[in-house]
């Protein structure tokens, strides 16, 4: 099923065509907005054009590195991001539970 979703990336609207449900075409804008923003802090007075191609250079290098990694590191990786998780929210159900009573 095709899906026609309209969004906005860096102060710019797009209608796109999605397969499926255009939610993910929503979500991979947002990212790929914030992704944008970020390097505009950085780099303010670089055309739009060139930072939507910085952008995607930076997407593409995270890509191929992320492809590169073996799966044992990956794996790795996840899970000690997963425990950080777990652990902050530890931290703030303890905390807003011990804050309620």
């Amino acid at each position: 099923m095709e899906s026609r979703t309209t969004v906005e990336i860096f102060g710019r609207r797009y209608e796109l065509r999605a397969t499926g449900s255009g939610e993910r075409v929503t979500e991979l804008a947002k990212f790929v907005d914030q992704r944008m923003r970020q390097l505009a802090e950085v780099s303010p007075h670089v055309d739009t054009a060139k930072l939507a191609v910085l952008t995607a250079l930076n997407i593409a290098d995270e890509l191929f590195g992320e492809l590169e990694t073996e799966p044992g590191l990956r794996t790795e990786r996840v899970r000690q991001r997963l425990s950080g998780l777990v652990a902050r929210l530890d931290e703030v159900l303890t905390t807003s539970c011990t804050g309620a009573s």
